[in-house]
């Protein structure tokens, strides 16, 4: 009597054998067809991003979905003969810190096994999601700042519109967004900064040369609102000029 397969798999093989022999490659657990992961822009490139459990395999690929440039950002090492590891093969950190963030990856895992003359393919896709870092520091423009005012200038008025810093982590986020205010130098409290992403120097109080009011060197700290936040220094030179104010 003819042995037909199932029987040889009995004699042969153990059943769960049999049953990848007959089933060809499979992703693990079986019926997964998508699965999301979220890394650090930080990461290494040659770091682990997830480990795929898939076997019995022939040939492993892994293949673009929606963009072609995403595969280039990653490749795979077989652990074992039933799992592989997805590596990073080239930096993230340029994605999200760019002034248009990209911050999802998406490719696919082809697998295929040749099941005596037919050849089955199975698919996993992947969506890797790219978490910001707080890795800059606000770097000031144009700095350091130099301002000439009158000894007379009224109290309230803008002396200078020009503090402006930019910090190059992922756009309208708090590891991006900037504040500013006075470190050193304004002991008599002359001076104060109002404004957002691009401050002014605001007189507070009345100045006068005569009383030694002639010069101020402030310090500006530019602080972003990461954590830990990241912050710069530059200063303000501040001339003042005597006025005719004495009779």
């Amino acid at each position: 009597m003819a042995v037909g397969l199932p029987q040889l798999c009995l004699v042969v093989l153990s059943l769960a054998s049999c049953a990848l022999f007959t089933q060809g490659c499979q992703f693990y657990p079986p019926g997964e067809y998508l699965r999301f992961v979220r890394v650090s822009e930080s990461l290494k490139v040659g770091g682990e991003v997830l480990q795929v459990e898939v076997h019995p395999r022939r040939n492993l690929s892994i293949q673009p979905v929606d963009k072609t440039d995403d595969v280039r950002f990653f490749k795979y090492v077989s652990l074992n003969r039933t799992v592989v590891s997805i590596r990073l093969a080239q930096s993230l950190e340029d994605l999200v810190d760019q002034q248009v963030p990209q911050n999802v990856l998406k490719f696919r895992l082809v697998c295929d096994y040749l099941d005596s003359e037919d050849v089955i393919t199975s698919y996993l896709s992947v969506t890797v999601y790219v978490e910001d870092v707080n890795d800059h520091h606000p770097i000031f423009v144009d700095a350091p700042y130099q301002v000439t005012v009158d000894e007379l200038t009224p109290i309230g008025i803008t002396l200078f519109r020009g503090i402006h810093a930019i910090d190059r982590d992922k756009p309208n986020t708090p590891n991006s967004e900037i504040h500013y205010s006075v470190l050193a130098g304004n002991e008599k409290g002359k001076f104060g900064i109002d404004g957002g992403a691009r401050a002014s120097l605001v007189l507070r109080n009345p100045l006068d040369y005569d009383m030694g009011d002639t010069n101020f060197l402030l310090t500006i700290i530019a602080s972003d609102r990461g954590s830990p936040p990241k912050n710069s220094t530059t200063t303000i030179k501040i001339t003042v000029t005597d006025s005719d104010d004495l009779n």
